[in-house]
């Protein structure tokens, strides 16, 4: 898993810890969530881009 406290740090982002832990918390559990679904995804697999409107056109 991401340290996702780390990449705020390094990306400059100046969060009180508190508010920090607060925010990571559903971070970490969408990818515990996702990366199940995303490791059995091909590689080659073109990523959706328009909404579904768009597609039906």
């Amino acid at each position: 898993m991401k340290d996702w406290k780390a990449i705020a740090k390094a990306s400059g982002l100046e969060v009180p810890g508190e508010e920090l832990d607060r925010i990571v918390g559903p971070l970490y559990a969408l990818e515990e969530a996702f990366h199940p679904l995303v490791s059995d995804l091909p590689a080659d697999l073109e990523p959706a881009t328009g909404s579904c409107d768009e597609e039906a056109e």
